[in-house]
């Protein structure tokens, strides 16, 4: 069986109105998640100059990118609270891929061994609503 190869044209432009359709129900479920004692993320930023940089480091090899969910503690998003807690928030995590469909990851110029690998994917971005 034949492997597909990924060409970089995967994806598809949408309209304004499918795009609403498409998040209106997650955005409808704010009170959902912050009832079950999790932060609401409406949105996730990423800058441009991050996803130059991320493309640089893995060069030709860089065809996309898969974007996984993920879920870590952090502060709780009511700004009205002197002391807040740690609370879980989903995130997004962008790893490059291959033309062969591969997560391709491999550390920033520099890095030793047993280091850390820095500069192999993205995240972090400023969340909505707290920062849009």
């Amino acid at each position: 069986m034949e492997t597909k190869r990924f060409t970089g044209r995967e994806g598809r432009l949408i309209s304004v109105s499918e795009a609403q359709e498409l998040t209106h129900p997650h955005q409808k479920k704010e009170r959902d998640f912050t009832a079950r004692g999790e932060n609401y993320v409406k949105a996730e930023f990423f800058g441009i100059h991050t996803f130059n940089e991320l493309i640089k480091l893995h060069g030709e090899n860089c065809v996309g990118f898969r974007v996984y969910y993920g879920l870590r503690d952090e502060e709780e998003d009511d700004d009205s609270k002197t002391e807040k807690s740690k609370k879980p928030t989903p995130r997004l995590v962008l790893v490059p891929v291959d033309e062969d469909g591969k997560d391709i990851m491999r550390a920033a110029a520099g890095g030793l061994k047993d280091m850390p690998v820095q500069g192999g994917a993205m995240t972090g971005g400023p969340l909505c609503p707290r920062q849009c």
